[in-house]
């Protein structure tokens, strides 16, 4: 669009782009200056689609793929989200970068000699980072307050998910510890790295954790004597990652906790998967009174577990079927005598019923005695840092010069 200004005795013709996208160039007349714009790959799009919505003809696109395929760029690997941003001097495309994360992106650019890619890697800085808070409200509230990812709060919560229910109790003021690595990039936040040391503190008790990894190559996480934090049987039937995950930012844990009858009852959305709390065998998968949908399992040493109201079974739940701890044997539901969905738990030792809260289960193996001088003195290291202030306490080597391994979050599974 051409505006006209009267400026004395001549004209002064400005050249202004005002239409939103799709669009052949920036929404803002960059004069003869540099200016970038952004754009992203929407759900199910690929770049030739990003490239096209910004009016790059076909030979320009073919283009820019050929100069990618030079890099060891993955056209499938290419992810909504992912970002596009355009550089122009004046009102000529010059380049444009395509970024997967803060660490890498492939730069393309054009000019008289034709069309050039490169890859580039920024890099990356450790920190090693002591996090404290205090419970208010509810451990995932606590922690979105304070900055922290759902991940790590998750990675937190299912290293100490064998001693603590998270879904159950935590109570208002109660405190917690993390010795982790951070990773940064040009100053800002990229990644959380290992957790090597946790400490929860309320009214339910006094726990630590620490990770330690054997000569062997075998990892864990270990309570102050060198016993392991995983234990035969779990201590709540509902994994904390799958009620957070469908709560959002919103979340709170827990809506309502009855402690009634024989057992507990964990208010939480219809079709929340429900976990087997032990190996074992399905003696019951049926309707039951007012149970409803009612899944029972038999496990070792005269126990079994109940999980009722479910809205459904999980895939090839039957009776004579075998059972893997943390395998889903149902979905949270409202069948049965239920006012609201929500799952009715229940364990039984001998036949009687037991609080669930208070089964004390037989852990997995500990630091080996001739690995305990190592593990010691690593936990004496840990406990060193957080006694210290909050925030970083060490500073690690630059990523970019070693191999590492960014670590997903906690899984119980042995041998990690």
């Amino acid at each position: 669009m051409l505006g006209l200004v009267l400026v004395g005795a001549g004209l002064l013709v400005v050249r202004r782009l005002t239409v939103k996208r799709p669009v052949c160039g920036p929404e803002v007349p960059c004069s003869d200056s540099v200016c970038t714009v952004h754009d992203s790959l929407g759900r199910g799009e690929v770049l030739a689609a990003v490239l096209s919505r910004w009016c790059l003809s076909q030979d320009r696109i073919n283009d820019v793929h050929a100069a990618l395929a030079k890099t060891n760029f993955n056209f499938r690997r290419m992810a909504a989200g992912d970002k596009v941003t355009f550089t122009y001097q004046g009102l000529a495309l010059t380049g444009l970068t395509y970024s997967k994360d803060p660490v890498t992106s492939y730069s393309v650019r054009f000019d008289s000699s034709g069309t050039a890619a490169v890859k580039e890697t920024k890099p990356v800085d450790t920190m090693r980072t002591v996090l404290r808070g205090a419970i208010k409200g509810s451990l995932w509230n606590s922690m979105i307050d304070m900055g922290e990812t759902p991940a790590l709060i998750v990675n937190f919560a299912e290293i100490l998910s064998y001693e603590v229910d998270f879904l159950t109790e935590v109570n208002e003021g109660d405190s917690f510890e993390i010795l982790l690595d951070k990773y940064f990039v040009d100053a800002k936040p990229y990644k959380d790295g290992r957790v090597y040391a946790v400490h929860y503190k309320g009214k339910v008790g006094d726990f630590r954790g620490f990770y330690y990894r054997s000569p062997s190559g075998y990892s864990d996480y270990y309570n102050e004597k060198g016993q392991s934090l995983r234990k035969s049987v779990l201590r709540s039937p509902l994994r904390f990652i799958n009620v957070t995950s469908r709560f959002g930012k919103r979340f709170h844990p827990i809506h309502r906790v009855y402690r009634q009858h024989h057992g507990v009852d964990y208010g939480a959305p219809t079709g929340t998967p429900v976990s087997a709390i032990a190996d074992g065998t399905v003696t019951i998968a049926q309707r039951l009174g007012g149970y409803g949908n009612l899944v029972e399992v038999k496990h070792a040493g005269g126990l079994s577990s109940r999980y009722g109201h479910l809205s459904r079974y999980g895939a090839g739940i039957r009776g004579g079927r075998r059972v893997r701890q943390g395998q889903t044997v149902g979905y949270v539901g409202m069948t049965g005598d239920a006012t609201g969905p929500h799952l009715h738990f229940e364990v039984r030792q001998g036949g009687k019923p037991v609080n669930p809260l208070k089964v004390i289960p037989p852990r997995a193996e500990p630091v080996a005695k001739k690995n305990l001088p190592e593990f010691n003195s690593l936990k004496v290291s840990y406990l060193a840092d957080l006694a210290g202030p909050a925030g970083p306490v060490m500073a690690a080597v630059d990523s970019s010069k070693e191999k590492r391994e960014l670590p997903l979050p906690h899984s119980k599974a042995p041998g990690r």
